[in-house]
């Protein structure tokens, strides 16, 4: 059986008040994956998964993220990345703008756009494959300036 943790646990982890915990459980903003049952003599209880999810809305509100865009965002990834994928394996990223994964394959995406993919550039690779062109084609003219 998968171990769970209550609300409070939940906010003595996550820094997070109660109120806040209830509101985005009642939103079903997050879930309590375990056991998501409220009233009286029942308590939620959720995951380890549910408190990283937790610790990422609350990050990505720090951020200056709306509500909005988590939601959509954390909808996105769970069609995007399934059921089954740990969510340890993930980054995101945010520019303020948009919120975008980055898979464990290497893939961007923007979570806000319905799974576009974005792609990113690393110049130190470009650079010393420029190097190489140039000193293919024109050796007299690398000089140490160019590294």
């Amino acid at each position: 059986m998968q171990q769970g943790y209550t609300g409070p646990e939940v906010c003595k982890i996550t820094g997070i008040s109660y109120r806040q915990l209830d509101h985005w459980t009642s939103t079903k903003l997050i879930s309590a994956s375990i056991r998501n049952i409220k009233g009286s003599g029942f308590h939620r209880i959720y995951s380890f998964n549910d408190i990283v999810l937790v610790k990422l809305v609350n990050k990505l509100r720090s951020a200056g993220i709306s509500l909005q865009k988590i939601r959509i965002a954390l909808k996105n990834i769970s069609k995007i990345l399934g059921k089954n994928t740990n969510i340890s394996d993930v980054s995101v990223f945010s520019d303020g703008t948009s919120i975008y994964v980055l898979t464990e394959n290497d893939q961007m995406i923007d979570l806000l756009k319905k799974g576009q993919a974005v792609f990113g550039i690393s110049l130190g690779p470009v650079h010393t494959e420029t190097e190489a062109e140039i000193l293919s084609l024109y050796p007299d003219k690398i000089s140490s300036a160019n590294k």
